[in-house]
């Protein structure tokens, strides 16, 4: 099982959702840190240092990378949004 933790933006851009849309991302989060290799359920990005994958969750994508036994949320956006520099 791994732990999550939020970078500063990464906690910033979740708490400026939606309650709902906060609820539904962190259910999703820990069902995929629940899995033996979370990475099963995600894509990897390229050019968005330091996240190096992201998983969908409905209209939002979750950039984030991978240390030790601890995903680290790097970003939360609407999937229009999130590859932009």
């Amino acid at each position: 099982m791994y732990s999550i933790k939020f970078t500063p933006r990464g906690e910033r851009e979740l708490h400026s959702l939606p309650k709902d849309i906060q609820l539904r991302i962190l259910k999703k989060l820990r069902d995929n840190a629940n899995l033996e290799n979370p990475l099963i359920r995600a894509k990897p990005i390229v050019n968005l240092p330091p996240s190096t994958h992201r998983f969908r969750i409905g209209k939002y994508r979750v950039s984030f990378f991978l240390e030790e036994q601890t995903i680290f949320v790097e970003r939360v956006e609407l999937r229009g949004q999130a590859y932009r520099f």
